[in-house]
Order: structure tokens, then C-alpha cells, then sequence
């Protein structure tokens, strides 16, 4: 009976400390700001950081015209690529959001739902300011001024993530832009060449890949870490890591309803800065092969990228 019980009270335990993050999260999303002070999400940045640095993940350089923006606008950081697990967002970007570089003001990652439901993962995303990808929480938040982050291609571009191909990968209905323009924020690009070198891909596994996805409802492609250790996510192979940003590409004025016309129009001008960005920095950021491929670019609506972005 004494097991019993104790099997209740953890199970009990369990149920009110999930209720409890929930309702922190939701209100956090609700009213804006962060849990804690801001030098504890700063302490746990830098220790974030420091791991990093450890096992051999080091951002080496940082640039591009977008550091030099118009400190006084909004932005929608918008970042490539997803990479296999999104190590330079989580353990080497986040100083920028809290030290409010290069937009002026603290800025919030948004991430997939699935991952506040991971523990003590999901207790520091929350630390760190992160959010929900879901449409209401973008709109409360951009509609409340709130600078966002947003990686487009989710587990879509994650599970085709591959160490010898850069790739950025687009939804259907281009939501991020879409919401852009009905708020009037900029669109400002980041690229973090070395995130897709901090894994090698094995090939062959797709089916347990989609395992994992259904059990879970995380993509994780299988993949090797550093020492050739399976599924070894703490461990990235040691990779230099070299920020970018693009120019901030207008939107134009507020529209509480853009038209698909309008959505293409900006997204064909954001695609044109991406490649620019990357083509400008991939010889002097990747590994040679590397950046002689280039970068694929992915519509999942199936529509054909310009010739010229190509």
C-alpha cells in the first residue's frame, strides 16, 4: 500500500508541476516580459555559453550589415539553418536576445511547443524568454511590440538537415510573413554558418527518425556526435561558428489582412537578401565543399524559387 501511495503523490507531483508550467507559460505569453530577473536569464546564458565553449562550439566572428540597423524599429529575426538540434540559437545566440543586439531591445526566440514538454530543457527555455510557435502567441506578442526570432523551416528542414548541404526550407502559407506584414516589422535575416557541421548525418535510418516522431512528437534525424557517438547531443563535433546578418528587408506600413500577392512580393525580397547574405559569407564561414554547393532553397508549397535566387 506504501507503494502505492508514493506511486500517487510523484504521479500527483507530476500532473501539478506540468498545470503549473502551463499556466506560467500561458500568462508569460499573455503579459510579455520574463520569469526571473534578467541577470538570472543572464547567468544562465553565460553558462550556456562557458559548456559551449568546453566541447569546441565557439562563435569565432560575428557581422554582416544587419548588426547596423535602425535600433528604433521592431524586427523578426529571422534564422537559418534548423540544424540537427538548433545548438547556436539555444547555447550561443541567447546572449543577443538579452543584451538586445542588434535590434535595440530584448528580442524572444520562438520554438516549437513540443519542446516545454521536455524537462529541465523546457525550464531554461522558459528562464531564457522563449515562446511558443503558435499564431495567437506571435500575434499578441508583435501586436504588444515585442521583437521576435523565428526559425521558418522547422522539423521539416531538421529532418532533412545534412553536414554537406546548407538548406532553408519554407512553409506553404508563409505565416511568418504574413504576420510581418500585418504588423509593419521588418524582417531581419541571420545566418549561422556551423550549425549543420556540428553533426554527421547517418544515412539510411529515415524509418526510425519517423519512429521517434510518432512515439515523441520530436523530428530527430540519427545522426553522429563528436568521437563517432550515436545520438550524441551534448557533444557536437568542435566547429567555429560565425554569425550573420542580413539587411532588414521592409515590409511597408501595417496590413490587417495582406493579400497573397503582397506575402509573395516580400518573400521573394527576403530570398533575395538570404542569398545575398549567404553567398556573400558561405567561402570565408564553411567548409569548402561546403559552400561550393551553395544553398538549396525549399518551398513546400511546391512553387519554383527564381532563377536569380536560385
Amino acid at each position: 500500500m506504501s507503494t502505492l501511495w508514493l506511486a500517487a503523490l510523484i504521479a500527483g507531483f507530476v500532473v501539478l508541476y506540468v498545470k503549473v508550467k502551463e499556466h506560467i507559460l500561458r500568462t508569460l505569453e499573455h503579459e510579455g516580459g520574463l520569469i526571473v530577473p534578467i541577470w538570472v536569464s543572464k547567468m544562465l546564458r553565460e553558462a550556456l555559453g562557458r559548456y559551449s565553449n568546453f566541447v569546441g562550439v565557439r562563435e569565432v566572428s560575428i557581422g554582416g550589415e544587419g548588426l547596423a540597423c535602425d535600433r528604433s524599429r521592431k524586427y523578426m529575426i529571422v534564422w537559418h539553418p534548423h540544424g540537427f538540434i538548433t545548438w547556436v540559437p539555444f547555447f550561443i545566440a541567447g546572449r543577443y536576445a538579452l543584451d538586445a543586439q542588434p535590434c535595440g531591445e530584448h528580442w524572444f526566440p520562438v520554438v516549437a511547443p513540443v519542446l516545454f514538454r521536455v524537462p529541465i530543457f523546457s525550464e531554461m527555455l522558459i528562464i531564457l524568454g522563449a515562446r511558443r510557435v503558435d499564431k495567437k502567441v506571435i500575434d499578441k506578442m508583435l501586436a504588444r511590440g515585442d521583437s521576435i526570432a523565428i526559425q521558418p523551416g522547422g522539423v521539416k528542414e531538421q529532418a532533412q538537415s545534412s553536414e554537406k548541404q546548407e538548406q532553408a526550407f519554407f512553409p506553404a502559407r508563409l505565416g511568418f510573413v504574413r504576420m510581418a506584414i500585418r504588423h509593419g516589422v521588418d524582417l531581419l535575416p541571420a545566418y549561422f554558418f556551423g550549425e549543420n557541421q556540428l553533426y554527421k548525418k547517418v544515412e539510411g535510418f529515415e524509418w526510425l527518425s519517423k519512429l521517434i516522431n510518432k512515439t515523441t512528437g520530436m523530428t530527430l534525424p540519427i545522426v553522429t556526435s563528436r568521437f563517432g557517438i550515436p545520438m550524441g547531443g551534448l557533444l557536437p563535433i568542435p566547429t567555429p561558428i560565425h554569425t550573420r546578418y542580413g539587411r532588414p528587408v521592409p515590409v511597408g506600413p501595417p496590413e490587417p489582412d495582406p493579400s497573397d500577392e503582397r506575402v509573395e512580393e516580400v518573400f521573394l525580397k527576403y530570398l533575395a537578401e538570404l542569398r545575398r547574405l549567404f553567398d556573400e559569407h558561405a567561402k570565408d564561414c564553411l567548409p569548402y565543399d561546403v559552400a561550393q554547393r551553395g544553398l538549396r532553397i525549399v518551398r513546400l508549397d511546391g512553387k519554383p524559387v527564381p532563377e536569380d535566387i536560385r
